[in-house]
């Protein structure tokens, strides 16, 4: 088997995820592909243009790509991430605040990257790798070499193979090769090489060994083993698994199914079709074309030889009228049509001025939305955590924390919700009756959101307010919004 063979699943979906990258690439990305995505009209041929280039080439500029997936895509972006997401870590992975994947972005940005990908492509590559350096005799040696462990995501286009062996009862990844692009300036110019870096699990007397091997091209263009290395943890013991999982958007599981954009993009690409139509028609026909009903061959060989114009400076040897073809909606309706499905399949996220719905109308369109992106971010999450898992296992003596010291919790709550004055008098009455801290209240009115306190601390605060309330207790609510005073009682 050659180091150039790729998986079965991969062969059967890679036309698709290359689809799915054109499609939010943008205009420029399709218009550059030409014939994949606007077929030429068997029709375009002429005398004067054989082939047709020449026609397709006014067709292929005035079709219009809108950009609706690419747009959606970051409407997702944007919602999801509204909400910083909670970074658990101990001091020695404070780093990865700033630098997480060695090229300059956050933990945050990686996230973010990750998220867009399994929009696009249905899964993506989360790898943590450690450099190959000399041994140290501390990890503060360590530092100084630039040796931080680094979380990767990995393009679905680029993990050409995988495969996985059963260990017991448990279905364990023992293989995963990737396709890497090295660039390499040489003076002011740069060049790109390629490279396969293969994951693999090597049973040994001892269990099994995880182990790195880099294959480059030889002067002979022949891909050849370049080196091979073992990576060990902190302690020095090396890996009995490999530190990569997929992340997808049903499971981090290997299986592959279809990209939330995919129909979307789809129904894109056929609306993009449809504008080349209808704009080629509008050109054709849209202008009034002067007609001869009644011309002489005599006639007709003097307006070929000194052409027909219109106006008063120049006359025509015979009755004209000016004929113009009737209206055809068809195409442009269905161009509309389209566009209305598109807005139903998640471009309603961009929508501007759409018509007034109702609160259970807003309410079922995002959840049709969020729940495709909650399942996303939810295992977004999970990988990203046993991803910083691997990271302490490179970093640190202990790896072993609980969520509140090692976790990447992204949120889930997309709605942003909205300030309600009803709500904040019951919560300014909640308080003055000692049953909620007065700082609820307080951050309700500045964020239109509750804290995220535990209970036990909320019940904590109640307690001390108990134990020290003020003299004279707090003021009647005056209502934010209408300026009228509340009727509450204190209670407490």
């Amino acid at each position: 088997m050659r180091i150039t063979t790729t998986h079965t699943d991969y062969d059967k979906h890679i036309a698709t995820w290359n689809k799915l990258d054109d499609v939010c690439g943008g205009q420029e990305v399709i218009k550059a592909k030409t014939e994949v995505y606007l077929k030429i009209p068997s029709l375009f041929t002429s005398r004067d243009d054989p082939d047709g280039k020449k026609r397709y080439a006014e067709y292929l500029h005035r079709a219009i790509f809108p950009g609706v997936t690419s747009r959606t895509l970051a409407s997702h972006i944007g919602l999801v991430f509204g909400k910083t997401p909670v970074f658990n870590r101990p001091s020695e992975l404070e780093y990865l605040e700033r630098n997480a994947d060695g090229a300059g972005r956050s933990i945050y940005q990686v996230a973010q990257r990750a998220t867009r990908l399994i929009n696009r492509n249905y899964r993506c590559g989360i790898y943590v790798d450690h450099p190959s350096v000399a041994p140290s005799k501390n990890r503060a040696e360590d530092a100084t070499k630039g040796a931080f462990p680094m979380i990767h995501v990995i393009h679905a286009a680029a993990i050409k193979d995988w495969d996985y062996i059963i260990v017991g009862n448990q279905k364990k990844l023992s293989f995963v090769k990737i396709l890497e692009s090295i660039k390499v300036r040489n003076g002011f110019s740069v060049e790109t090489q390629e490279q396969y870096r293969v994951l693999y699990l090597k049973e040994t007397e001892l269990g099994f060994v995880y182990s790195i091997e880099i294959q480059k091209k030889n002067e002979n263009a022949e891909w050849t083993k370049d080196k091979e290395f073992t990576p060990v943890d902190y302690h020095g013991k090396t890996w009995d698994y490999i530190p990569f999982t997929f992340c997808g958007a049903i499971d981090n599981s290997d299986e592959i199914s279809t990209p939330p954009l995919y129909e979307l993009a789809s129904m894109e690409l056929s609306y993009y079709a449809s504008t080349a139509d209808v704009e080629e028609s509008a050109f054709i026909v849209g202008q009034p074309t002067l007609c001869f009903p009644s011309i002489t061959d005599e006639q007709y060989r003097m307006v070929k030889e000194s052409g027909a114009a219109v106006g008063s400076r120049a006359g025509i040897p015979t009755d004209a009228k000016m004929v113009q073809a009737e209206k055809n909606g068809l195409a442009y309706e269905r161009m509309n049509d389209k566009w209305n499905q598109m807005k139903e399949l998640g471009a309603r996220l961009i929508e501007v001025g759409s018509a007034n719905k109702t609160a259970t109308q807003s309410e079922n369109d995002n959840s049709v939305q969020h729940s495709v992106l909650s399942l996303i971010v939810a295992n977004v999450s999970e990988a990203f955590t046993n991803a910083l898992r691997w990271c302490a296992k490179f970093a640190m003596a202990s790896h072993d924390l609980k969520v509140d010291k090692l976790s990447f919790t992204i949120a889930q709550d997309f709605n942003k919700p909205k300030y309600d004055s009803t709500r904040s008098k019951l919560i300014y009455e909640a308080c003055l009756a000692g049953e909620l801290p007065m700082y609820v209240w307080y951050h309700y009115e500045q964020t239109g959101t509750f804290p995220e306190d535990k209970w036990e601390d909320i019940e904590k605060k109640i307690e001390e307010y108990r134990m020290s309330k003020p003299l004279g207790g707090y003021q009647p609510y005056q209502g934010v919004n209408d300026g009228q005073e509340g009727n509450t009682t204190s209670n407490s």
